[in-house]
């Protein structure tokens, strides 16, 4: 501490801090995060996955289901009130608006001063790293999309996400007919050749990569085949963090390498009105959507949704120095009735039980976390010197 009571910077250790999906919308903008601000202004370096356009161009692509996917430019201010450092926008609604609105995404942000990743005016624009230095440390972002149309990657001459496709195969349970087939997901060999040349590439413009993953499958507890090989491929090739989201509720945490996969850090914060419609759009061909599958009744206190996750996640602090990964810990939350994060403290009941559901989703995966402590009022998730 300095003699004005406030800590001193520690030079070449970086502590990232990391929200899942965010969607504003809350009026006035900066109470979106009003009482997850002190917490996120602890962090060296803050982050968070945009889950929308801020654009009044454009036309809205119908098959998206994404109407309300584009907003006012002045609502995206909410980010500046943190502030963030660095967002993803890429995102399954990226094109929902087409080209014109990504432009103007990228733009809005550039002008409040966030570098963003995930997407971008070309395909050249949208894979470049974002390079950030803090206490003597160049940390790179770089950003990819799994769950996306067609026509919302970019490509060199239209804007767009940075794709990371996968393959999807259903093996038949031949044993016994109509038993729902297996189903097995395998990365787009050229699209992780890219992903796996951005992040060597970065390695050589920086001292440590984190990579930002919109990946998965909505309301579910566990990750699809292809993303731990993605995941594995990113730091086989220098990252030492990958963020995901996009299920729309945590998932679990895996250490592989000395390196932290976060493959679902949750919503953070969702500014939408009434419950979203799960429909056909999620399995448009399967013989029992996502909504007859999970139409269960809401638990109390599930404010936007019947998905008994949907408003747990947290902030996912990171702590690096120059050799990767020094501590991870995480930070539950929990949105209100407004859809913002609200801090779950050790005291509430809460608390235990999104430790113990974490530490679940995590044990369930290979090398995935299978004790789940708790200081200070976080759950602690790995410490370099005690794995050492």
């Amino acid at each position: 501490m300095n003699s004005t009571g406030k800590t001193r910077p520690n030079k070449d250790c970086v502590k990232l801090a990391a929200g899942g999906d965010v969607s504003t919308g809350h009026e006035p903008p900066e109470s979106a995060f009003a009482n997850v601000n002190e917490a996120l202004r602890g962090a060296d370096i803050r982050f968070a996955q945009v889950e929308r356009l801020y654009s009044e161009r454009g036309s809205y692509q119908t098959p998206s289901d994404g109407a309300h996917s584009r907003h006012h430019p002045s609502l995206a201010t909410a980010f500046k009130s943190v502030p963030f450092d660095v967002l993803s926008i890429g995102s399954n609604h990226t094109g929902d608006w087409g080209p014109d609105a990504v432009e103007d995404t990228v733009e809005t942000f550039r002008r409040l001063g966030i570098p963003t990743i995930g997407a971008g005016r070309n395909l050249a624009e949208a894979r470049r790293e974002v390079v950030l230095e803090k206490n003597g440390l160049r940390i790179a972002f770089l950003g990819y999309v799994s769950v996306l149309q067609p026509h919302y990657w970019a490509t060199d001459k239209r804007g767009g996400a940075v794709p990371m496709r996968a393959h999807t195969f259903y093996e038949p349970y031949e044993y016994q007919p109509g038993a729902p087939a297996r189903i097995v997901t395998i990365p787009h060999q050229r699209d992780l050749e890219l992903l796996v040349e951005d992040v060597r590439r970065a390695e050589n413009s920086a001292d440590l990569v984190v990579v930002s993953l919109h990946w998965g499958v909505h309301y579910t507890a566990k990750p699809a085949g292809y993303q731990p090989i993605v995941a594995h491929a990113a730091i086989d090739a220098g990252a030492s963090v990958i963020l995901g989201h996009h299920p729309h509720q945590p998932q679990g945490i895996e250490i592989y390498k000395g390196a932290v996969i976060f493959y679902s850090l949750g919503n953070f914060a969702m500014n939408r009105t009434g419950r979203p419609s799960i429909g056909p759009w999620c399995a448009p061909n399967a013989e029992y959507t996502h909504k007859e599958v999970y139409s269960i009744e809401p638990d109390p206190g599930q404010y936007y949704d019947n998905r008994r996750h949907y408003n747990e996640g947290g902030i996912a602090f990171v702590e690096l120095d120059r050799a990767g990964v020094k501590q991870a810990t995480w930070l539950p939350t929990l949105m209100n009735a407004h859809g913002q994060p609200a801090i779950v403290r050790p005291e509430d009941a809460q608390f235990e039980t999104s430790r113990r559901y974490l530490e679940w989703l995590s044990e369930k995966l290979q090398g995935g976390v299978t004790k789940i402590g708790a200081s200070d009022g976080r759950y602690v998730l790995f410490e370099r010197d005690r794995a050492s």
